[in-house]
């Protein structure tokens, strides 16, 4: 008899899982998981509109089972944005996640200015000067057809991006335009009017720093009115005035 007992428990606790299983189941896609409320983070320069419109349709859905992928590529057809990624607060509020992409320079184009980040990738057209300065790139042409989003693969402007990327961040604030040529020769203008010829490299940082303590010096800013170029393409600086 005992064996017989035993295979009816053990009926009655596989009926009972299977039943709150179900039951679970049904719960969680029932209407108290539906998605009423979107909360969007991380924003400085996109509007919270925009991400709001491309994230359109997720309302209504399930808290929990919503297609995060679909959603994501979505969000990141906006230029301005790098990444994106969810957060559920339960029971019905996701929170959307927004890392920005950041301006590093303005290019100049015959039809107004561009912003591009640290990988060249083409955020706004400006028919203003923006609010916050970003150092200019000059001395490259950009196709018009290049739309917001793209990186612009452009040599010129990968070679401008990486001297910006090694410059101290005291000295990035006193880059007015960075101006690079064909053979990709760079000559930078500080916000002071001093022309700084750097000529070429690979590895910016020693003539970088060794100007930012060149213009740092109390010797230098003594006499720095006088000053029209500072030449860094020689061995050691040539100071002209």
């Amino acid at each position: 008899m005992q064996p017989k007992n035993m295979n009816t428990s053990l009926l009655y606790i596989a009926v009972l899982t299977i039943l709150l299983t179900l039951g679970l189941a049904l719960f969680l896609r029932s209407g108290a998981f539906a998605v009423q409320h979107v909360i969007v983070q991380g924003l400085r320069l996109i509007p919270e509109n925009e991400i709001l419109k491309l994230s359109d349709g997720i309302q209504g859905q399930n808290v929990l089972l919503f297609d995060q992928d679909d959603f994501k590529h979505k969000i990141a057809l906006h230029p301005l944005v790098q990444g994106v990624q969810f957060q559920r607060k339960l029971p019905n509020t996701v929170i959307i996640q927004v890392t920005e992409r950041t301006p590093v320079a303005l290019v100049v184009v015959p039809k107004g200015v561009l912003e591009v980040d640290a990988q060249g990738v083409f955020l706004r057209r400006l028919e203003s000067w923006p609010k916050t300065d970003q150092p200019v790139i000059t001395g490259i042409n950009i196709a018009d057809t290049v739309g917001p989003g793209k990186n612009l693969a452009n040599p010129l402007l990968t070679s401008a991006l990486h001297l910006l990327g090694q410059a101290p961040p005291e000295l990035l604030a006193q880059i007015g335009e960075l101006h690079v040529n064909t053979i990709q020769q760079i000559t930078l203008y500080l916000t002071s009017g001093v022309e700084v010829r750097l000529g070429q490299a690979n590895d910016w940082k020693s003539k970088l720093n060794a100007l930012y303590q060149l213009i740092s010096d109390n010797e230098y800013k003594s006499f720095q009115q006088g000053v029209r170029y500072i030449d860094f393409t020689a061995a050691k600086p040539v100071i002209g005035r």
